[in-house]
């Protein structure tokens, strides 16, 4: 007996699609980027600001997955993307690494076009 089959009306719980230093992840943002869960601290340890999460489409395998956007990467979806524009847009984003004397990675950030034979 064969099991129906069933069509998947939203993904509520996304992988999480982490950067490697110098390894660009291409992606299409679907929404606006929001603030996850307050995650417990253990005892004794300085408290954590929730991150700033994103839901994309990651266009190199086509997985729905979640983003944690650093400080750097919301900061320039924000200044170059006004009023949320940045979504439904499609983007490499790249891990560059730690400047001597920063106390932060940088990143690049690219708009790209989409193949068509990606976007449906």
């Amino acid at each position: 007996m064969n099991a129906p089959a069933y069509k998947v009306k939203k993904i509520l719980t996304r992988p999480l699609l982490k950067f490697a230093k110098d390894i660009p992840i291409h992606v299409l943002i679907e929404g606006k980027m929001y603030i996850g869960k307050e995650m417990r601290q253990k005892e004794g340890e300085k408290k954590k600001e929730p991150a700033t999460l994103v839901d994309v489409v990651n266009l190199d395998t086509g997985e729905q997955c979640q983003v944690i956007c650093s400080a750097v990467v919301k900061s320039v979806l924000n200044e170059e993307y006004s009023g949320d524009a940045y979504v439904g847009k499609a983007f490499r984003i790249t891990k560059l690494g730690r400047a001597a004397g920063k106390s932060y990675d940088a990143y690049g950030v690219a708009e790209i076009e989409v193949p068509k034979s990606k976007a449906a």
